[in-house]
């Protein structure tokens, strides 16, 4: 997938991202939560696998009780991509298979 640069304006008219936000740099963030520690640990291995899988590496942050901050941006365009949009959307489907919930703002 070859990368295409997108503003922070087309992020709050794609579809699939309501859990996400547009902080400054662009990037976009969202923060989950798990059961606990050890399962919000596992969906960073998670994580971490499909941003292997997929070439795109998030910076993640593991918060006690089980929270977990990811921000997402494409340093080869300089901000938001599509491949910001893809992730974000994996990362929301695998937090919803593990039980875990996107925290509202």
């Amino acid at each position: 997938m070859e990368y295409q640069a997108i503003t922070p304006d087309d992020i709050a008219q794609t579809d699939g991202l309501e859990d996400w936000s547009v902080i400054d740099g662009p990037a976009i963030t969202a923060e989950f939560i798990a059961t606990d520690y050890l399962a919000s640990a596992d969906l960073v291995r998670t994580f971490a696998a499909l941003a292997e899988e997929h070439q795109h590496h998030p910076d993640i942050e593991l918060r006690y009780p089980g929270r977990l901050k990811v921000v997402l941006t494409t340093h080869d365009t300089g901000g938001l991509s599509n491949h910001d949009v893809a992730m974000a959307r994996r990362f929301t489907a695998a937090a919803r298979d593990a039980g875990a919930s996107a925290v509202a703002d």
